[in-house]
């Protein structure tokens, strides 16, 4: 299963970068301020409202005191949202604490299925498919934190000890620590420990990051502030890698894709970011964002054939395909996703939504099965996690040369397919090479002035040799970034989906 960020891309992200670009806008002929507004906001439905720093609070209580409904303050990152009036919009238009007004994105699950697996399927051998109990002899994953961003992660007996901290950007009331239960089936796949079931890196820790809802959906404010607190604690935790079991279809090339920007940011903080290739195959060009990123671990789903041997290996047809729109080829590495068993949490959405009859679900009560390229990627994020514990001196670039070099052939296509044992040994392969980041990101640390120094020329930097070390991440919000430079002009915005 994968989950698709739908707004993050398109037209309405598009808009919210280019309203970025302005602290204040007049209407032309006039003195009047107006601050840039989403066409797409609509009257009663939920708008992103930017303000100037240490605002909100005021501005949510103007916009209460004007009408508007379900108002929330998000001044960690300078945000309101609210149900908007028609008055409450002009009103808050008007106000010149107000950056600009944006229809909030909706990120939603796009998973092949909406509940878990029948009964009657053949199982995925996954961690011998991997060779993951070969690796344990030298590595288990201790010492590393692996970070999801997903539906949450509920207490489960195989990860009893595993999980370090839960945090919650979504803020929807929600009483159960996963309500979809999507993230704890990722959680288990990298960290299960238990007696009979165990993931890929049964000693490594796991730090949730929610920001998804129950039914799989969320709003871009949750995943930004995700990445926010990610920048800023992830020394504090020791988180290695980021699982993203997510995506959405990539709309244009990387240098403007905000979740590009995004990735890439906790890329270059040290973090191994390990992302879906989706699940729109067989066409090619078909790799989702953030996985169509060139820089970060994109993965495949392979399928397996309920056999541990790897002659009947086959990429799955469902997989993403690049090439990306940039010419990448992607996915990086395959690994098992058809019918693949992991952790249920009795009462999700996912067991919810479950056929009834008997055999509907798997005969063990704590366990079910999934299909996707989500599986594939927490297990692959599983063997990041085991290449740090053997190379704790790994870059994220080296983890992916490691995984990268360690593949194996996969009849009828050209990506490898993940070999945790092999990943410990090999030498990395030189990957990335070349490559530039994100034209968002390289605007977002220009304008942050997050290198030191702040004199690098942007045109002629060779990436391989900056010290991203020297980058004060924690100065670095998301919500505040100016993006002057992107070439937005050359988008048709009318024209857009």
């Amino acid at each position: 299963m994968t989950v698709r960020l739908g707004g993050l891309t398109g037209r309405t992200c598009a808009v919210i970068v280019a309203a970025l670009l302005f602290t204040a806008s007049v209407v032309p002929g006039t003195s009047r301020f107006q601050a840039p507004l989403d066409p797409a906001v609509a009257s009663g439905a939920t708008a992103l409202v930017r303000v100037a720093h240490g605002a909100a609070g005021a501005v949510a209580s103007e916009a209460r005191a004007v009408g508007a409904s379900d108002v929330n303050t998000l001044d960690a990152i300078d945000v309101v949202t609210a149900q908007l009036t028609p008055a409450a919009l002009q009103t808050l238009r008007s106000d010149p604490r107000v950056a600009f007004i944006a229809a909030d994105t909706i990120v939603s699950e796009a998973g092949r299925d909406p509940h878990f697996e029948k009964d009657n399927v053949k199982p995925s051998p996954a961690l011998a498919v991997l060779g993951a109990d070969r690796a344990w002899t030298t590595a288990t994953g201790r010492g590393v934190t692996v970070a999801l961003m997903d539906s949450g992660i509920a207490e489960h007996p195989d990860l009893d000890g595993s999980v370090v901290l839960r945090r919650d950007f979504v803020n929807d009331g929600a009483t159960q620590l996963d309500p979809g239960g999507h993230g704890t089936f990722m959680a288990g796949l990298i960290a299960a420990h238990g007696s009979t079931f165990k993931g890929v890196a049964p000693d490594a820790k796991l730090v949730s990051l929610r920001v998804l809802d129950a039914s799989g959906k969320g709003k871009l404010h949750a995943v930004l502030a995700g990445f926010d607190w990610l920048l800023k604690n992830h020394g504090a935790y020791r988180i290695g890698v980021l699982n993203l079991s997510l995506g959405a279809p990539q709309a244009t090339t990387y240098h403007k894709e905000l979740m590009a920007g995004v990735v890439e940011s906790a890329w270059f903080a040290g973090i191994a970011v390990i992302a879906a290739a989706g699940n729109g195959g067989p066409s090619k060009g078909t790799v989702a964002i953030p996985g169509a990123d060139p820089f970060v671990v994109t993965v495949g789903s392979l399928a397996d054939q309920g056999t541990p041997g790897s002659g009947d290996d086959r990429e799955s047809v469902f997989s993403g395909r690049g090439p990306t729109k940039d010419g990448f080829t992607k996915p990086d590495v395959l690994a098992p996703g058809e019918h693949v068993a992991s952790l249920r949490i009795t009462g999700t959405w996912l067991d919810r939504e479950a056929p009834e009859e008997s055999g509907s679900r798997q005969s063990a009560p704590g366990y079910a099965r999934l299909t996707g390229t989500s599986a594939s990627t927490a297990l692959v994020a599983g063997v990041a996690a085991l290449v740090l514990q053997a190379h704790r001196s790994y870059s994220p670039t080296e983890v992916k040369g490691a995984l990268v070099a360690a593949g194996r052939r996969i009849t009828g296509s050209n990506t490898p397919g993940a070999d945790a044992a092999r990943s410990l040994s090999v030498q990395p392969a030189r990957v990335n090479m070349g490559l530039r980041p994100s034209l968002v990101l390289v605007k977002v640390l220009a304008e942050n002035g997050s290198l030191a120094g702040g004199l690098v020329r942007w045109e002629t930097v060779s990436w391989e040799t900056v010290s991203w070390e020297a980058v004060t991440w924690e100065s670095v919000t998301w919500e505040s970034v100016t993006w002057e430079g992107v070439a937005w002009e050359s988008v048709a915005w009318e024209g857009l989906p």
